[in-house]
């Protein structure tokens, strides 16, 4: 019998204080009637095997789930943390990364913006994921234990209990088709940081050198800023473009025809007028390019030549790379 009120007590230790006596009392008839009048110790650790743990029988006589979250509620909770997780992080990366750089006034050196800037970057996302997954898991705990509590069935991605009805919704997406997400988070965090480093180019590109072991000091603006804001009436509308591209490859999932023709447009677009905006004779600053030739000890022609070299190659690996990015669409579209 000791064997039988250590089984009893471990299971009955387990459940709500007000619940225990009756469980108890329920358990022991129950083993009582599983063996034989004059029971040997063999019999009744036999008869303890069959009814298998204490802990999990006690939770089989709970009214709640013993875990945050359960299988009602589980493929509805990764699939809210999936698609909410790349956003917070996509957030919080150009909240910080906008802040750098229209905050930026040359006075700190890069590198040491640069480091600083990740590590803050670095402990914003872990703080904000920790929330995130914290609120989230909050929430669809009430929704278990609480909204849920009187159903059998399983919450989906659609906030209801699954029927075959839900089935005329589901995509089936080709793996050689699909745009993977992080693609889509990558260009939508491109389009803003290129945006606005370039109404900010002033203050970050330009000619930068050491002073008294200070680290690297701004000498002078590498570019026209008055020239590159000429073209924003251009730019702004490209940019707005381009994230409603990205928006619609989140949409789509896939590569499809329609995507690809879109995608393939703006592509071209923005090379020429990205050649347009770099080929123009009055983008860089007129007092940078003798200020290299002295510093360099060289002719001006030279630098000159350098920069028009270094231009037209940049130029000639966007066009091959966006080439190459249209066919590669193209071939997924088709596959």
């Amino acid at each position: 019998m000791k064997l039988i009120e250590a089984y009893v007590y471990e299971v009955t230790r387990r459940l709500p204080e007000k619940s225990r006596n009756d469980i108890a009392l329920e358990l022991r008839s129950t083993i009582e009637d599983m063996l034989p009048e004059n029971f040997t110790e063999e019999e009744e650790m036999d008869v303890l095997s069959t009814l298998g743990d204490p802990a999990r029988l006690a939770a089989s006589y709970r009214d709640t789930p013993m875990y945050l979250i359960g299988p009602k509620v589980y493929d509805a909770y990764m699939w809210t943390m999936k698609m909410i997780i790349p956003w917070v992080i996509l957030i919080t990366v150009l909240v910080h990364v906008v802040e750098t750089i229209v905050l930026f006034s040359g006075e700190e050196s890069i590198l040491s913006v640069v480091i600083k800037s990740f590590g803050i970057i670095i402990a914003n996302i872990i703080h904000v994921l920790i929330q995130t997954f914290f609120w989230i898991t909050i929430v669809f705990i009430f929704i278990e234990r609480i909204g849920m509590a009187k159903s059998n069935g399983s919450i989906t991605m659609f906030g209801t209990e699954w029927t075959p009805e839900q089935l005329k919704h589901v995509h089936v997406l080709p793996k050689k088709k699909a745009i993977p997400r992080g693609e889509v988070i990558f260009g939508l965090v491109w389009t803003v940081i290129w945006v606005v480093l370039y109404i900010n180019a002033d203050h970050i590109a330009g000619v930068y050198r050491s002073i008294d072991g200070e680290g690297l000091q701004m000498m002078m603006p590498a570019l026209n800023q008055e020239v590159l804001m000429s073209y924003l009436p251009i730019v702004l509308p490209f940019a707005l473009l381009e994230i409603g591209v990205a928006l619609f490859k989140w949409k789509e999932r896939q590569w499809t025809m329609r995507l690809v023709t879109v995608n393939a447009v703006i592509k071209v677009f923005s090379v020429v007028v990205l050649t347009i905006i770099a080929t123009n004779p009055t983008l860089l600053n007129e007092a940078m390019i003798p200020y290299l030739a002295t510093e360099l000890e060289i002719n001006l022609s030279s630098v000159h030549n350098f920069f028009d070299w270094a231009v037209w190659t940049v130029i000639a690996v966007i066009i091959v790379t966006t080439v190459i990015e249209i066919y590669d669409s193209y071939r997924k579209a088709k596959a």
